[in-house]
């Protein structure tokens, strides 16, 4: 071949891989996004073929001190989907006790002090244990459940939007506002337990100046799904792969 023919050949295969790089670039593509655009679409969905029929969240916190104190507080919240506008019901328990039994003394001697305030600064799932004394027991817990089924009668009883008690050093707390809902344990001089929804957290915190306490956080949140009828899943199914299959172009092929 001469070295004019190859000259040409060259100048033809460069042309031809220009025009279909030029040709693939106009395609649309797939784009990776932002966590801001992630964030936004952050539990909305659930698997197709299933809708949300309920949910709730149980907060439940127990203080056992040293010195025979008995603290508790409850708040069960529920959102009950099944009906074309939700229904939010919510109750809370409190209970102040003491146990004879104990004959620990608490150290008189000493003030202890804890700063938890940097905990406001923190956004999403919180879990904080701050002790400045010995010999104490803590847990914070927190359970998801995610099932299928019918989620039986509609929730717990409306209750008052807030309960407290004091009796002595000790205050128990659980309460529901527009903005924020939550329970609160309260010994003077030896600290608090409280666990909270609202403000973009969702949090268990336990600071103790004391010793030889026990204490529990539960929180527990169960979502249940109900099947939906074939013929509104088969819709949701065909609406979802149309939207999803939207700026994609041509998959394959030349």
């Amino acid at each position: 071949m001469s070295s004019k023919t190859s000259g040409w050949l060259l100048l033809g295969l460069l042309a031809s891989t220009g025009a279909q790089a030029e040709n693939r670039a106009d395609r649309p593509r797939l784009q990776e996004i932002t966590d801001a655009e992630l964030a936004a679409m952050r539990g909305r969905y659930t698997l197709a073929g299933n809708a949300v029929a309920w949910f709730g969240v149980s907060l439940i916190s127990q203080w056992h001190s040293a010195d025979g104190q008995q603290l508790n507080a409850g708040l069960q919240l529920n959102f009950d989907l099944r009906s074309g506008s939700p229904r939010f019901s919510y109750q809370p328990t409190i209970s102040i006790g003491y146990d004879d039994s104990s004959s620990v003394a608490l150290n008189g001697g000493s003030v202890r002090h804890i700063d938890s305030a940097g905990l406001a600064n923190v956004d999403g799932f919180v879990q904080a244990v701050q002790l400045a004394g010995d010999g104490n027991r803590v847990s914070n817990q927190a359970l998801l459940i995610v099932r299928d089924g019918n989620p039986g009668e509609a929730g717990a009883e409306q209750g008052p939007l807030a309960l407290d008690q004091q009796a002595g050093p000790a205050s128990v707390q659980a309460y529901v506002d527009g903005q924020r809902a939550g329970v609160l344990l309260q010994l003077a001089g030896q600290g608090q337990v409280r666990q909270w929804l609202g403000n973009g957290q969702i949090g268990q915190a336990v600071a103790l100046g004391s010793d030889g306490s026990w204490v529990s956080n539960q929180l527990r949140m169960e979502v249940v799904r109900t099947p939906m009828s074939n013929g509104v899943s088969l819709t949701q199914n065909v609406a979802q792969a149309l939207a999803s299959s939207r700026g994609l172009g041509p998959i394959g092929g030349p």
